[in-house]
């Protein structure tokens, strides 16, 4: 049952919503049966993250009519995760689930979210069973970003791109707090050392519209999990660039001596070219860095509210 503004509900749902305004109606179809199905008071957090279509005006609608939608509106686009922050934020249930609202989680899937929570585990995060997205635009740097967020926390995630999870309420208001400007929730968790397990869910295809995460984005966010997990990247940076100088040395003194063939002149070319994408590399590794630390010596605030409905 949905909850009133004077009780506290049992379960809270954020949404995070960014033009789906195609989507909304049957969302909001298949997930309140989901919902009343639990047996607990809920609230539904739909998160507007500065929609340029008619997703504001629907969920408004769906607010006048169905008691326990909140919506919020932020001023711009923020981004998912800090979007879905905004929810953790307003959240009062005391475990707090997560879907996208594109239709390619299934709202039954939350049931088992919801039982894992009640055996006792802080977080739990649902792995994509038979995921249906492109192999080399999606699956593929998931896979990598999976990897790299294991290796560098020592802590492992199958599949951090599901955003179907649960929360208990101390560990979404814990990730909230400590989630950076340009920060990931999926890498927060792997540093806070929750009790965390998962369960697998199903995927659907999307029905509407494509995917918003691009090149562009997919590297943004690796990049952002680089700068703020990896331990010594300037000091591997380093090592590479002294073995290329002894190297670079060597070949000096062996074309001085006049030892070198044409063909190694020719080699220490392409090896000179290589150095070249390295330090560019370096210049670039550096830049997210120093954008980083500005952006956190600004102390800008991640989301602001524009509007919200309760």
């Amino acid at each position: 049952m949905a909850s009133t503004d004077a009780i506290a509900p049992t379960i809270s749902l954020v949404v995070p919503v960014f033009n789906e305004a195609a989507t909304l109606r049957q969302l909001w179809a298949r997930l309140h049966p989901a919902l009343q199905a639990m047996g607990e008071t809920w609230e539904a957090i739909f998160v507007d993250d500065g929609s340029a279509d008619d997703s504001f005006k629907i969920l408004s609608e769906l607010k006048d009519v169905q008691p326990g939608i909140c919506v919020i509106r932020l001023r711009k686009n923020y981004g998912q995760h800090p979007a879905t922050i905004a929810g953790f934020d307003h959240a009062r249930g005391r475990w707090v689930l997560t879907m996208d609202a594109d239709l390619q989680n299934d709202p039954a899937d939350l049931t088992k979210i919801l039982a894992k929570l009640r055996e006792g585990y802080d977080v739990v995060s649902g792995v994509r069973d038979d995921r249906k997205d492109a192999f080399l635009r999606r699956k593929l740097p998931s896979r990598l970003v999976n990897r790299f967020i294991a290796k560098r926390t020592g802590f492992v995630q199958t599949d951090t791109g599901c955003f179907l999870k649960g929360y208990t309420l101390k560990a979404a208001q814990e990730i909230a707090e400590y989630t950076d400007i340009g920060g990931f929730i999926t890498a927060t968790i792997s540093v806070l050392g929750y009790r965390y397990t998962e369960v697998l869910v199903l995927h659907h295809e999307r029905l509407h519209g494509g995917s918003r995460y691009g090149i562009l984005t997919q590297v943004d966010q690796f990049m952002s999990i680089f700068t703020g997990y990896a331990r010594r990247p300037f000091q591997v940076i380093e090592l590479i660039g002294g073995l290329v100088l002894l190297m670079g040395l060597a070949a000096a003194a062996a074309g001085l001596c006049g030892l070198l063939h044409p063909r190694a002149i020719h080699a220490l070319l392409g090896m000179a070219i290589a150095v070249l994408g390295l330090l560019l590399g370096s210049v670039g590794i550096v830049g997210e860095y120093s954008v980083r630390l500005f952006k956190l010596s600004k102390r800008s605030p991640r989301y602001l509210v524009a509007e919200m409905k309760r």
